[in-house]
C-alpha cells in the first residue's frame, strides 16, 4: 500500500519529532476524477487548505538546530486524506464534511460525492499506513530517548474558512495544547522561542484551532509522549497564498530550532 510519510530519523539524543501533515498539494492522478472541482477551483481550494511552506520552515529549523530532530512530512495533500482526523464517526469535523476523507470544500461546497463510495478504500490505502509510520517514529524516539516530544507544525489563512468560527481570535501564532500531553513547560518554551520575532505580534492558545496530534496508540495513556501544535497565520511568512518570503521562513526556522534545542535540554535535565 502507498505510504505518504517521508521519514527522516533524528539524532539519538533528540526526543523531538517534527510532524508536517498538511504542506503538500500533491493529489494522485487516479484520484483526481473523484474531486468535483474544475482545475481552477481545485487550485483555489488547495491555496486555502494547504499549510504552504510549513515543510520549508521545518527544513530551515534543521539547518540551525544543534541535535537534529526526527521529521515526518506528509507528501500528499490533505484532500487525499487528512491524517490528523479520527477515521470514524467520532470525528467532530464530519459534520462539515471534513473528516478523514473530505467531501466538502473549505467554503462548504461539494468536493466529493456524498456519500463517497471510496472512503474505506482511501482510509486503508493512505490513512492507516501514514498513521502507522508516525506511530513507529514516536516509538523509535521512546525506545531511543525514553521520551518523545511532537511538534505538530501547521498554518492557517488570515481570513476564516467557511467551517471555522468567524469571530474566533486569529493570532500570528496559535499554540494548540492537550490536557494530558502538553505540559506547561512546553507551552512556555514555544512562547519563549517565538516571542521575539517581529512577525509574531500576538500569541494565543487554542484559537482558532485547538488540540495537538498524538498517535492513537499513545493518546491519553502514555505520558512519555508530549505534543504541542504550532499554527502560524500565513500572512506572517507568505507574500501570497503560494509564495513564501525567504527571509521570514529562515527567521521562523531559527525560532523553531531554538524551540527544538530547548526541548532537548529540558528532557535531558
Amino acid at each position: 500500500m502507498p505510504n505518504s510519510a517521508l521519514f527522516a530519523r533524528g539524532d539519538d539524543r533528540s526526543p523531538v519529532l517534527i510532524h508536517v501533515p498538511h504542506a503538500s498539494r500533491v493529489i494522485p492522478f487516479e484520484l483526481r476524477p473523484d474531486l468535483l472541482l474544475t482545475d481552477i477551483e481545485l487550485a483555489a481550494e488547495l491555496d486555502e487548505a494547504t499549510d504552504t511552506a510549513t515543510d520549508e520552515i521545518a527544513a530551515a529549523a534543521l539547518r540551525h538546530t544543534g541535535l537534529k530532530p526526527t521529521t515526518v512530512v506528509n507528501t500528499l495533500s490533505r484532500l487525499v486524506v487528512d491524517p490528523e482526523r479520527f477515521p470514524d464517526a467520532g470525528e467532530p469535523a464530519n459534520v462539515f464534511g471534513r473528516g478523514a476523507v473530505y467531501t466538502r470544500t473549505c467554503a462548504g461546497g461539494p468536493l466529493r460525492a456524498e456519500p463517497y463510495p471510496r472512503t474505506a478504500e482511501l482510509i486503508d490505502a493512505y490513512f492507516r499506513p501514514y498513521a502507522d509510520a508516525v506511530t513507529a517514529a514516536v516509538d523509535d524516539r521512546l525506545h531511543t530517548c525514553g521520551r518523545a516530544v511532537i511538534i505538530d507544525l501547521h498554518s492557517y489563512p488570515a481570513a476564516p474558512s467557511g467551517f471555522e468560527d468567524p469571530i474566533a481570535e486569529r493570532p500570528a501564532l496559535c499554540i494548540g495544547t492537550d490536557t494530558v500531553h502538553t505540559p506547561d513547560w512546553l507551552i512556555d518554551a514555544v512562547r519563549s522561542a517565538f516571542a521575539s520575532l517581529s512577525e509574531i505580534d500576538q500569541i494565543a492558545e487554542n484559537t482558532p484551532y485547538g488540540g495537538t496530534y498524538v498517535p492513537l496508540r499513545h493518546y491519553g495513556r502514555d505520558e512519555r509522549v508530549s505534543s504541542v501544535m504550532i499554527e502560524l497565520r500565513r500572512d506572517t511568512y507568505l507574500t501570497d497564498p503560494r509564495t513564501p518570503d525567504t527571509a521570514r521562513i529562515d527567521r521562523l526556522g531559527r525560532a523553531l530550532a531554538d524551540l527544538i534545542d530547548a526541548i532537548t535540554a529540558q528532557v535531558a535535565s
